[in-house]
């Protein structure tokens, strides 16, 4: 199992670098030219007053607000893309590839394998979003005193790690349906959509209160990307309830492939036919 591990971190490891790396881009700009327009930061205030920005968790009124809305709010969104690409591409993806029936045919339980593929994810996007807290981290301190600020480096590299059970949760989503649906093309479309349902939903439902009780459907409701959350981290009952929303996933992506059909290309109740 260690050596089938290895494997698929060895297949992940120029995505993990690629897009740590480019997600740096947001502390390392964002945060990093704060200090030569931190004067400016009140007059935008006025616009993100308005209930859109508010709903989005956008706001400018401090650093710790600027923090939040630019760096903590878009790194998760954004690696949420790469937690579809990995999850979809990780069943669906190699059997469209041709390579899933040769990893099958190995000795290992196909419970080992896609338990390996889960944990290789998990591993991945801990790498990246490592990666990107620790250029945020460290930009905040090549910076703290020309700013005034309550917020520490190990706050915003700890509020980025706390990103991560939101992102395993889509990814397990992707896994899942990685293992249910017949191709990649499919999975990744499903998932996409599942991503950008839950991040607009939850805004919606902090802008019409009539959808209020509908918040809790979406994974993005149980991450805080506020100054807040940032100062004192995740609530715990949201990071359980991610994690148990994770492992609900995996359990059914497990259960589908356990049963699914190898190049066959079909949805699991349909049977598999014969070439012509």
């Amino acid at each position: 199992m260690f050596r089938l591990l290895r494997q698929e971190l060895h297949f992940r490891r120029n995505g993990m670098i690629g897009w740590g790396l480019a997600l740096c881009f947001f502390p390392v700009v964002y945060v990093g030219l704060y200090p030569s327009f931190a004067e400016q930061m009140a007059s935008f205030q006025e616009i993100m007053d308005l209930a859109i920005y508010q709903a989005m968790g956008i706001s400018m009124g401090s650093f710790e607000d600027y923090m939040a809305s630019t760096v903590t709010n878009l790194v998760p969104v954004i690696l949420s893309i790469y937690a579809v690409v990995s999850g979809a591409g990780t069943l669906a993806g190699e059997e469209d590839d041709g390579r899933l029936e040769m990893v099958v045919a190995s000795p290992f339980p196909r419970w080992q394998i896609i338990a390996t593929k889960a944990i290789a994810t998990g591993i991945a996007l801990l790498v990246i979003l490592s990666i990107v807290g620790l250029a945020a981290a460290l930009t905040l301190a090549s910076i703290s005193s020309q700013i005034t600020t309550e917020v520490l480096p190990l706050d915003v590299f700890a509020s980025l790690l706390g990103a991560w059970p939101l992102t395993m949760g889509f990814a397990m989503i992707s896994l899942f349906l990685g293992a249910f649906t017949p191709n990649r093309r499919i999975a990744s479309a499903i998932a996409t959509a599942v991503v950008l349902i839950s991040y607009l939903g939850n805004n919606l439902t902090g802008m019409i209160e009539s959808l209020e009780n509908l918040k809790w459907i979406f994974l993005f409701h149980y991450f805080d990307a506020s100054a807040n959350a940032l100062l004192n981290g995740q609530m715990g009952s949201d990071v359980v309830t991610l994690l148990l929303f994770s492992l609900a996933a995996f359990g059914l992506a497990a259960f589908f492939f356990q049963r699914r059909d190898i190049t066959v290309g079909v949805w699991p109740w349909q049977k598999g036919k014969l070439p012509a």
